[in-house]
């Protein structure tokens, strides 16, 4: 073999390197905690204009825990959408923060991921009751999002930093 020759890698060592921050235990309960504040900041804003307006449907609960499980109610669909924000979306950002826009600051990444979730959450909860509410519904909802992703980075930031992997 000539110098320029690379020889594999041993299968005990990462072939991509190791991370710089593993993902722990405690930065997975980091995320939950941003989750759970996230919710909790933005539900006055995500549910309280709708109810404002008039448009708040328990149907589009219903529908969304139907995704998962058939004939569910909106209790159901209730509990599935706060599950997706303590534990589904954390995770998610958690994993993919390393790749996520801004540079800094970093905790503002957490609104980048939560602007790709907005998009789940306006199909799947239109609605379609005329142009101010709809546009209204639009605004409303992507800012929540947003306040919820600056306080899902915001809290992982404070608390156990936000990951930054080696790729």
């Amino acid at each position: 073999m000539g110098e320029g020759s690379r020889q594999p890698a041993a299968v005990e060592e990462p072939a991509l390197g190791e991370s710089g921050e593993p993902l722990t235990l405690r930065s997975v309960a980091s995320a939950f905690v941003g989750g759970l504040a996230g919710i909790v900041v933005m539900s006055p804003l995500i549910a309280g204009v709708p109810i404002l307006l008039g448009v708040f449907r328990l149907d589009s609960l219903a529908r969304f825990a139907d995704f998962v499980i058939s004939q569910a109610d909106a209790v159901l669909g209730l509990l599935f959408f706060v599950a997706g924000g303590v534990v589904v979306l954390p995770l998610f950002f958690l994993v993919t923060a390393t790749f996520l826009p801004p540079r800094e600051p970093r905790y503002l990444r957490g609104a980048t991921i939560s602007s790709l979730f907005w998009i789940a959450f306006v199909y799947i909860f239109w609605p379609g009751a005329g142009v101010v509410v709809d546009a209204t519904f639009l605004v409303v909802t992507l800012v929540s999002h947003w306040i919820y992703g600056a306080v899902l980075g915001l809290v992982m930031q404070r608390l156990t930093g936000i990951p930054e992997h080696d790729v």
